[in-house]
This record gives structure tokens, C-alpha cells and sequence, in this order.
């Protein structure tokens, strides 16, 4: 997985974003989805959200959060402390109003110290979001 990661999502490899998806379709078909979304500076420079492309665009995807800053330090460039301490990176967009009745599913690529999913929750939660739960491809 270490290698897949590698490449997927910081050597230019979307092209490997098709090799989990029929089993990920599968397993979240019919599920409301929620990606954990990328910066507007990764987004610039990698060209994609490594979670948004594992997903297949036939799922129910639902962009409720975004990134509150342009940019901030990727999560695998700190270590664990570090990574616990980080603030609240997310907010809600408009499309949470869609979601509030609705059991979620946060997406996330790799869960390491879950901090990520924990913040997306939160946010989720403060805007009334009651049903939350989370996949991640790797862990």
C-alpha cells in the first residue's frame, strides 16, 4: 500500500485510482458519501483529491466539506504528536443541508491517527449532521 500511495498521490499516478473501484462501488453503492477534501493548493499542484477519485461517479458523493485554508502541511509530513495537535482544518459547504437527515459515510484514503475523520466529524456534527461514520482504503 505504501508503494501504491507513493504513486497515486505524489508521483502523478491518478491513472491508479481505477484499481479499487469496483470493490469500493460495491461495498458503498446506495450510501451517502463524503470525501475528505484536499487544499486549493493541492488541488493546484497534484491536479486531483486522491479520496474524490477513488470513488466512482455512479456512487452518492456529496462535496459537504471543504479545506479553510489555501494550503497547510501535509499530514504525511508530521508526525504523531503533531498530527494530533492540528486545529480544525474543514467547514461545511452549502451541501450539507442536503446530508442532515441522512446516515454519512466519511471517505478518507489512509487513516492513521484518525485525526482528519475525527475533524471532519466534528464539523459535520456542529452543522447537524447526526448519522456519521467513515472508510478509509487503508489504515
Amino acid at each position: 500500500m505504501r508503494w501504491y500511495f507513493e504513486q497515486y498521490k505524489f508521483n502523478g499516478g491518478y491513472h491508479l485510482h481505477t484499481i479499487f473501484a469496483a470493490e469500493l462501488s460495491q461495498t458503498l453503492a446506495n450510501k451517502c458519501l463524503v470525501p475528505i477534501p484536499v487544499t486549493k493548493h493541492t488541488m493546484a499542484t497534484r491536479g486531483f483529491n486522491q479520496t474524490l477519485g477513488l470513488l466512482d461517479d455512479n456512487l452518492w458523493i456529496v462535496e459537504a466539506l471543504r479545506c479553510k485554508f489555501y494550503d497547510k502541511v501535509a499530514q504525511s509530513k508530521k508526525n504523531r504528536v503533531t498530527r494530533l495537535q492540528t486545529q480544525q482544518p474543514f467547514a461545511v459547504t452549502g451541501e450539507v443541508q442536503a446530508i442532515l437527515d441522512q446516515p454519512v459515510i466519511l471517505v478518507d484514503d489512509v487513516y492513521t491517527t484518525g485525526r482528519t475523520l475525527y475533524h471532519a466529524a466534528d464539523c459535520l456534527h456542529a452543522a447537524g449532521v447526526k448519522n456519521i461514520s467513515s472508510m478509509t482504503l487503508a489504515r
